[in-house]
């Protein structure tokens, strides 16, 4: 794997892929405590990692960016609450099961929408015609709704990639992006919806004996672990596909800083959401995401760029864009009022300049919020604290990017 920047695909565009970890695809940190298995072609193992130089050449020695102690104390509390609230309340149904509770076939015609052979959903589950951006859906069905379904009709196959990443709880990319799922070597396929990607693997009685069931409805629905499901979301994120490139448009930022090319902001964007979902507590050591069949030098330089007080795409974008500017950079940093009760955080910022950054959405257009940035705006510019909030224009393109990089440079400076 090239350094100058992950630019291009692996050239796997096909939806029956081979898996070609082997054994070790199956290995998660939080599975299993087994780290002696072989790495990929390129990879050393986990010994490997010390020794690739790309991985060391790519991986920073520390963070560019961390989240504040409050952040993640608030993080640990919300994991000790967590529920599953993601995941959708109406669930698909068999042809049969709908046929006992009286569905008629013109209801069924009306009010539900087929999904696989003989599993249907109820129509109000479906997702808006557009996203909330603006793009029109190629698909409305919930990506978990999806790996419901088609668990359903093959229960012997297993979620992984942006398939387990749905059910585990991301809310960003997966209602998009090609559902993955394990399947045998020699099982019979046939042709598959364009939203699915089936993966043969020699390992699945491997991947069985270490997979979680996260769904509590259907608890004999199985997902890989966080390692296999992150390391696949990354392969497939890092393939050339025009589709995404139109639906998911992030800048090439490579004439400012070389390795941020649209793959890697990407495969950065995922990790990040990924470890929010689980509190950041996701992966483990740079090795296990390269057994698992990341090559090392591109596993190193997306953990070593990960913050999980990254909470949207954006931010993850703004972030990488100006990280390099001056150490000391954190993320989600706490701002109290004069009675201690707390008004707001901020995304990005650097506490001792007292330069912070926000990224603002649509929904800083509205009079009740715009109420509070102002309070928020006067509480950070006291003695002389700069505050920079930042639109989707600004970091659409490397000419943008690189005049909010001269301004927050300069700040920084005075």
């Amino acid at each position: 794997m090239s350094t100058g920047g992950y630019g291009g695909g692996t050239g796997r565009d096909d939806q029956h892929t081979a898996d070609r970890t082997g054994h070790t695809a199956g290995t998660d940190s939080t599975d299993s405590t087994d780290s002696t298995a072989g790495g990929t072609a390129g990879t050393a193992g986990t010994g490997g990692i010390r020794d690739n130089a790309a991985a060391d050449l790519l991986r920073p020695l520390t963070p560019e960016c961390v989240p504040t102690d409050w952040y993640m104390e608030r993080v640990r509390r919300k994991s000790r609450h967590s529920d599953h609230g993601h995941l959708p309340s109406t669930a698909p149904m068999t042809r049969a099961d709908l046929r006992k509770a009286g569905v008629t076939r013109a209801r069924l015609r009306k009010y539900f929408r087929r999904i696989e052979r003989g599993v249907h959903v109820h129509v109000d589950a479906l997702l808006p015609a557009r996203t909330a951006s603006g793009w029109l859906r190629e698909r409305r069905i919930p990506a978990v709704t999806l790996v419901r379904a088609h668990l359903l009709t093959h229960p012997d196959r297993i979620a992984t990639g942006f398939g387990a990443g749905a059910v585990y709880g991301m809310r960003y990319f997966v209602d998009e992006e090609r559902l993955e799922f394990l399947v045998p070597n020699g099982g019979h396929t046939g042709t598959p919806p364009a939203h699915l990607r089936l993966s043969r693997t020699r390992a699945l009685a491997d991947h069985r004996r270490r997979a979680r069931s996260p769904d509590p409805r259907f608890r004999s629905h199985l997902c890989t672990g966080p390692v296999t499901t992150l390391a696949r979301m990354i392969l497939a994120v890092m393939e050339q596909d025009a589709a995404r490139d139109r639906r998911w448009p992030v800048p090439d930022l490579t004439p400012v800083r070389p390795h941020l090319s649209p793959g890697f902001i990407r495969c950065v964007q995922v990790s990040d959401h990924f470890h929010q979902v689980f509190r950041a507590e996701a992966t483990g050591p740079v090795g296990r995401l390269a057994e698992a069949g990341v090559p090392a030098d591109l596993a190193a330089a997306v953990l070593g760029a990960t913050d999980v007080g990254a909470e949207s795409p954006p931010e993850t974008v703004l972030r990488l864009a100006v990280a390099d500017l001056a150490p000391g950079l954190r993320s989600q940093i706490p701002v109290f009022r004069e009675n201690g009760t707390l008004l707001t955080s901020v995304d990005l910022g650097w506490e001792d300049r007292r330069v912070h950054l926000f990224y603002d959405g649509g929904h800083h257009l509205e009079d009740g919020q715009r109420d509070h940035d102002s309070e928020v705006l006067a509480v950070l510019q006291q003695d002389g604290g700069r505050v920079f909030r930042v639109t989707a224009g600004m970091i659409r393109d490397v000419g943008e990017v690189r005049k909010l990089r001269e301004r927050v440079a300069a700040a920084l400076a005075g």
